[in-house]
């Protein structure tokens, strides 16, 4: 069994978590750190929970923690700690849902946690991994393989709806992964992405709309997305499609269209709770762990 820790774990991500990894074959729960609520039922603070667990948040995180993976959500934990349990326990691995500030990324050896993109590097070694935000997975799962293919250009053009709370927390350092991910992948674009954002009081709903010049007849780019046929959580759809697909679901669900001959419109819907935060969360786990990588979230969507 993997033993897993979770630091800020009163948080909303932290509890979206726990409802998935309660159900988790392959781990335990060993350590739940919320200093200000210790001793407190995890079910008073995160609802569903009621008969399904009887743990308690525990206080803070000691530096040779009982654990194998460490999900660390909020701001629960500072670069100085951070250093200091690597040091300590070198064989932990981390999984940064929100990021810890000031923290050197490269020196700590940490990974963007889109598996679209690095699935690979998780699998092959990794101890760290940070999780991408909700916004930047809607961006980057439909153009990553344009860049791949040199299709970007200039006239790239993003829109989007989300909740209130997602783009405050996400939208500045979003804009930066998304436009260094493209250009990492195709050098000749280096436009800075600017996101459009309207807002909504669906929790569960994050739709981006993307257009661009783009000259490639349709059936050519569906051929370049059939690079995901073997990732679990990404998929392409012919036509329209209902927000149900996606709510409660740790996928990705994006259309393609060609609206004249020389553009090209990606429709693209998830849910933040999810993709972008918990069940992304968990999915890297299974990577850092050699998992299968849908164990745990083969999960139903919360609405028919």
């Amino acid at each position: 069994m993997i033993n897993v820790a979770i630091t800020g774990a009163d948080t909303k991500e932290a509890g979206e978590i726990i409802r998935i990894l309660v159900n988790h074959p392959e781990i335990e729960l060993t350590t739940l750190s919320a200093p200000e609520r210790e001793g407190i039922s995890l079910s008073v603070v995160h609802h569903g929970l009621i008969g399904k667990t009887d743990y308690r948040f525990s206080g803070p995180l000691s530096i040779n923690p009982e654990c194998d993976v460490i999900f660390v959500c909020g701001n629960s934990m500072t670069a100085a700690e951070f250093s200091a349990l690597q040091l300590a326990r070198p064989d932990i691995r981390f999984i940064q849902v929100d990021p810890v500030p000031n923290l050197d990324m490269e020196r700590a050896g940490i990974v963007f946690g889109l598996s679209e993109i690095n699935r690979k590097l998780l699998v092959r070694g990794a101890i760290c991994s940070r999780v991408p935000s909700p916004i930047a997975v809607a961006a980057l799962v439909p153009l990553y393989p344009l860049a791949v293919n040199m299709l970007l250009n200039s006239s790239l053009k993003i829109k989007s709806v989300m909740p209130k709370d997602i783009y405050d927390k996400n939208i500045s350092e979003t804009e930066a992964d998304i436009a260094e991910e493209l250009h990492a992948n195709q050098l000749s674009f280096d436009t800075p992405v600017k996101i459009e954002s309207r807002f909504t009081d669906n929790e569960r709903f994050l739709e981006m709309e993307i257009t661009m010049d783009c000259n490639v007849s349709l059936d050519q780019i569906l051929d370049i997305y059939e690079m995901y046929e073997d990732h679990h959580f990404s998929h392409v759809v012919a036509g329209d499609f209902s927000i149900k697909e996606t709510e409660g679901t740790p996928n990705i669900v994006f259309s393609v269209q060609k609206p004249a001959d020389d553009k090209l419109r990606i429709l693209a819907r998830l849910d933040p709770r999810m993709r972008g935060c918990a069940s992304e969360a968990v999915h890297n786990m299974n990577l850092l762990f050699a998992l299968h990588e849908t164990t745990g979230l083969e999960i139903k969507a919360s609405r028919f």
